[in-house]
């Protein structure tokens, strides 16, 4: 009996002298996260194990190694100092990280050095993290209208590029356009068109076909774009978004010398010019000017004269007086004006003058008095030899 008591003391004491020579080992490990998995864009508490194999290990202390896609939030810091481990004591610390928005779904790999008194260099601790984002997310990246203005009552193609800025594949994406106005329709399919996958970071392109109504009025159209879709765990999803459509043409205005009063090819008259809006689209500030020439004399009170807002098939009229230095002059004019969207346009025109006097009148049509004057004599000879016959019998 006291043989064993005797064995067993020395063992305790070569146990106690093995630890002794082997001082202190502490080593680290992750000992669990959360969430699990750990999100992109977001943070994640991470808690790390500290265990002591050997004695008392004194000044331990652990940092964080800054590594894509692990960061340290503001105001977080880096290393936190333990204290003092026990001998088979566990301590754990927390550390709070952020996962950077554009980290791939997967493992990722995170980083901590940490030491203690009895050692010399940092000791590394690296353990893999998994990502995956929990909610998916599909936007209209993009879209493009060919062409970029709709004509009233003519047709136009519309391009939707549909983006997955998730890190999870989508399925069933069933993306419909809103109509609902009448001013728009689809050509050749319905206002919805179906997907059936969309990769993480990938964009899908879907086509529609619209034609515009001959009263659809010039302006810029809002059309609500909705997205309907799941994820690959089957979760339904859905959005809106909205695009513009613009309603424009290009202006079509003619100007035309409408009439013109001279006494003489010499002398001073007046020249009345005609303005119409030919297009589709209402014209404003419309304002007309004479320009200089070698031709003619202006002498108006002003060359420029303000016409203000010429609608769609409508007309308006402008006079000037004018010295000609011609027998035909050309009228160098200026045609200023802005469109519904206020883009400004300026056309020029070299509009001939043709001058005609009332003398031209009268030479051309100096026999009209005689050959009404014979006819009236001839009309009266019958007449009068009529009566004279039947007065004889």
């Amino acid at each position: 009996m006291n043989k064993i008591i005797i064995l067993t003391i020395i063992a305790i004491l070569m146990t106690a002298n093995a630890y002794a020579l082997k001082g202190a080992e502490v080593k680290a490990s992750i000992l669990r996260y959360n969430p699990t998995p750990a999100e992109q864009g977001n943070t994640v508490d991470v808690w790390i194990q500290l265990s002591n194999a050997g004695t008392k290990a004194d000044q331990v202390s652990i940092k964080f190694v800054p590594e894509y896609p692990f960061s340290l939030p503001q105001g977080q810091s880096e290393d936190i100092d333990a204290g003092s481990v026990a001998a088979t004591e566990n301590k754990v610390i927390k550390f709070t990280l952020f996962v950077d928005s554009n980290a791939p779904n997967g493992d990722s790999k995170i980083k901590f050095s940490y030491k203690y008194s009895s050692v010399n260099d940092w000791i590394q601790l690296e353990a893999p993290i998994s990502l995956e984002t929990q909610n998916a997310a599909l936007i209209v990246n993009d879209y493009s209208v060919t062409p970029n203005q709709v004509v009233p009552g003519q047709t136009a193609t519309l391009e939707l590029k549909i983006k997955n800025t998730g890190k999870i594949a989508v399925k069933n994406v069933d993306a419909g356009i809103d109509l609902g106005d009448g001013k728009f329709s689809t050509i050749g399919s319905g206002a919805k068109k179906r997907i059936n996958y969309v990769g993480a970071g990938e964009i899908e392109t879907i086509t529609f076909q619209l034609a515009s109504d001959t009263s659809t009025q010039v302006k810029v159209y809002s059309i609500p774009v909705s997205l309907a879709y799941q994820d690959e765990r089957n979760k339904k999803y859905s959005d809106t978004a909205k695009i513009s459509l613009v309603v424009n043409a290009v202006p079509e205005i003619s100007l035309t010398v409408d009439s013109t009063k001279f006494d003489s090819k010499k002398k001073p008259g007046t020249v009345t010019l005609k303005m119409v809006n030919k297009g589709v689209i209402n014209l404003k500030y419309v304002t007309l000017r004479l320009g200089t020439s070698k031709d003619y004399e202006i002498l108006s009170s002003t060359n420029e004269t303000y016409i203000g807002n010429l609608d769609s098939d409508d007309f308006e009229t402008a006079n000037f007086v004018i010295k000609p230095s011609v027998d035909s002059p050309k009228l160098n004019v200026e045609l200023d004006f802005k469109d519904p969207y206020n883009v400004n346009f300026q056309k020029k025109y070299v509009l001939p003058v043709k001058i005609i006097t009332d003398s031209d009148l009268e030479k051309g049509s100096s026999y009209t008095p005689v050959i009404i004057i014979i006819l009236l004599i001839a009309g009266g000879a019958v007449y009068w030899k009529y009566y004279y016959n039947r007065g004889r019998k």
